[in-house]
């Protein structure tokens, strides 16, 4: 069969989608409480808010150039050194990306399903169906995203059915941490919510651009902010604030719980359909840094340098994985990754603007 290399508004949708929920759905809740308490779940609403402004700006500079990715505009607009520094951290930043989500994967499987399983084992089962998957078309990407998004759905009725034994007075009263700490703490919402940008590097791609393709955007993002808002309510409200403080993931502890006739151990199904969210945003990332490298080396396929970047990404997350360290250097990403979805692309369209950079069609 021939495949093109375009994807419609659906496929747009549950890349943008898939790439944004990842590893972050399992922590999100108890760090979310630690800024902002009960409150959190309000956060998330006022979070979408906010990245919705900044889908509409990677929007307008996508708009300015719509056959061109990031790496291939960036010259057109700073000179071609600039752009080469700019390409270069991009690169690094997916890498790095990749290299949090093989490492918070590995911590979480070797903590409640393969407890003796060696590290590299683990680490592989991810990096080689990653590389499978991202050495494909994109259309390829944009179908299976497409087709895997189903089972989102028995997540979330697995959470729905924790609520019969919820306890709404947890959450109450509503507003209760202050108008100033919700709104600070929606600097952690945007942080666990990213993969929006990676719309900068597959719009050329995109048949219907324009309108429906920010419809497919702003529809990705209501759905993200739809599902981690629900799955942080559920746990507020099925969790009593002393115990939130303690558990740093409390979706799987909830669903723990539960058990059916059929299945009694419901959080192990939860896991099996949260590890392919988290292989769909390590692909996401891994095309990034691939398809930069491609651009950079002036390749004419991104096999090897896709392979380079799965490679590198591999042999830096099998330093450490203790709690602390995987944490820690999460926080410097999570400082970091502001730069890369709101910084750079906002300098970029601003100096589009002033000095009227456009591609000509």
């Amino acid at each position: 069969m021939k495949t093109t290399n375009e994807i419609n508004g659906s496929q747009l949708f549950f890349i943008i989608f898939q790439t944004q929920v990842g590893v972050g759905v399992l922590s999100l809740p108890y760090s979310l409480y630690a800024k902002a308490g009960a409150d959190g779940w309000i956060t998330l609403l006022i979070t979408g808010v906010a990245i919705q402004l900044i889908i509409f700006m990677l929007y307008f500079l996508s708009q300015r150039f719509p056959t061109l990715t990031l790496y291939e505009y960036a010259p057109k607009i700073v000179g071609k050194y600039v752009a080469f520094v700019i390409s270069i951290l991009y690169i690094a930043f997916a890498i790095a990306t990749a290299v949090i989500v093989l490492e918070l994967f590995e911590t979480t499987i070797k903590t409640w399903i393969l407890f003796r399983t060696p590290m590299l084992a683990i680490l592989l089962l991810l990096t080689v169906s990653g590389c499978y998957l991202a050495l494909g078309k994109i259309k390829v990407m944009g179908r299976f995203y497409q087709f895997v998004s189903i089972l989102i759905l028995p997540l979330v009725i697995m959470a729905a059915y924790t609520l019969k034994d919820a306890d709404i007075r947890y959450i109450l009263p509503i507003g209760q941490s202050g108008v100033g700490t919700i709104l600070k703490a929606t600097q952690q919402g945007i942080v666990s919510m990213l993969g929006f940008e990676i719309v900068l590097f597959v719009y050329p791609y995109v048949q219907n651009k324009g309108k429906s393709a920010l419809k497919s955007l702003t529809l990705a993002n209501i759905a993200v902010t739809s599902l981690y808002t629900f799955l942080t309510f559920a746990t507020y409200v099925f969790f009593s604030p002393v115990q939130l403080q303690m558990i740093p993931e409390p979706i799987v502890y909830m669903l723990k719980g539960v058990s059916f006739v059929i299945v009694d151990r419901v959080d192990l199904l939860f896991l099996s359909i949260w590890i392919v969210s988290v292989m769909t945003s390590y692909v996401s990332y891994l095309y990034i840094a691939g398809r930069g490298i491609q651009h950079i080396t002036k390749r004419k396929k991104a096999t090897w340098p896709i392979l380079i970047a799965a490679i590198i990404a591999l042999t830096f997350s099998m330093f450490s994985h203790d709690r602390y360290t995987v944490e820690m250097i999460s926080g410097y990403h999570a400082k970091a990754s502001y730069f890369f979805a709101l910084g750079f692309p906002l300098i970029l369209l601003c100096f589009s603007l002033i000095f009227k950079k456009k591609e000509e069609l």
